[in-house]
């Protein structure tokens, strides 16, 4: 019995520090993970570090020559330890975002855990947080620096993209919500345009298309961020734009010439009646979902297109 106390107390111990919360419809388990298991999550050859091109290795290692296995090795290094301040920062975070969706009365649902890892991020061009698989890595500068509302915003827009990441039905409603369609396969991009695409970790699949008006024709579109030129120097962030490009009837990537047709949005005329204003980070519809879905947990006020706020919610409250 005495033991059986004892190993009681270690649990609930471990739990408030490690910043579990109890699993259910509503609740997400989440851990932090130790470095150990952060450099083992980090290197993983998955989907994701499958899909670099030699820009992401070089952009990302900032050199013309990058390796596959030198940004690999990067990245274990950016891997840090949390310590008990960080991880009552991000605790405090998810349980405001967890009081939010009690509060409003939304319905979602999760993997068994979400795993936090921190990072200095130099792996991801000093990008504030970014999702793989179950994982959520976080910039250690915003943890020393972020306020707290700056953090659980934060934390609902990496949440998304687990949620759509584990459940391809809430993927596909929510993308209709700003006009996008979610097909049951990716899209294949061709050569020329994965030789050129700048690979983003929270789009775990390229398969969502809408339909846009550019020079009064109207044809299904699907987003992509690129760079138009070879790596020459300077941070990830100096190179991405963001393209529309045209498919056919099979949801083929249209060329022209042997190349790919990118169409910049700006010549999209019903591409902001679509996607609302409500965020300046449009470069895919998986980024301007999660921070539409950040602003649903914070209650925000005053957006331009409060429309689509509401239409996540509808789908949130199914």
């Amino acid at each position: 019995m005495k033991l059986a106390r004892t190993l009681l107390a270690v649990c609930l111990c471990l739990t408030a520090i490690a910043g579990f919360a109890q699993k259910g419809q509503n609740n997400p388990l989440f851990r932090f993970a130790t470095k150990a298991e952060a450099q083992m999550l980090i290197t993983d050859i998955d989907q994701y570090t499958n899909g670099w091109n030699q820009f992401d290795i070089n952009v990302r290692m900032q050199t013309n020559e990058g390796r596959k296995s030198q940004l690999l090795t990067l990245a274990m290094s950016c891997v840090q330890n949390w310590s008990d301040a960080d991880k009552k920062k991000v605790t405090n975070a998810f349980n405001g975002v967890i009081a939010s969706i009690k509060k409003q009365k939304l319905t979602l649902h999760y993997p068994d855990e979400i795993v936090l890892i921190k990072t200095s991020m130099q792996e991801e061009g000093g990008a504030d947080a970014y999702t793989r698989k179950n994982w959520i890595a976080i910039n250690e500068n915003v943890l020393n620096n972020a306020q707290e509302t700056q953090l659980k915003s934060l934390v609902a827009h990496e949440l998304f993209h687990i949620l759509t990441r584990y459940d391809l039905n809430f993927k596909k409603a929510v993308y209709q919500t700003i006009g996008f369609t979610v097909l049951d396969r990716e899209i294949i991009f061709p050569t020329d345009l994965m030789e050129k695409r700048i690979s983003n970790p929270d789009i775990s699949r390229y398969d969502s298309y809408a339909p846009f008006t550019v020079n009064g024709t109207t044809q299904n579109y699907t987003m992509v961020t690129y760079t138009d030129r070879p790596y020459e120097g300077g941070n990830l962030f100096d190179y991405m734009k963001t393209g529309l490009i045209p498919l056919n009837e099979h949801f083929v990537p249209v060329q022209e010439s042997g190349k790919t047709i990118i169409v910049p949005v700006e010549q999209a005329k019903d591409f902001y009646e679509k996607i609302g204003k409500n965020t300046e980070y449009v470069v895919n519809p998986e980024e301007i979902l999660a921070d539409n879905f950040a602003s649903l947990i914070m209650e925000k006020k005053g957006l331009p297109n409060p429309e689509v706020i509401d239409r996540i919610r509808e789908v949130l409250k199914k």
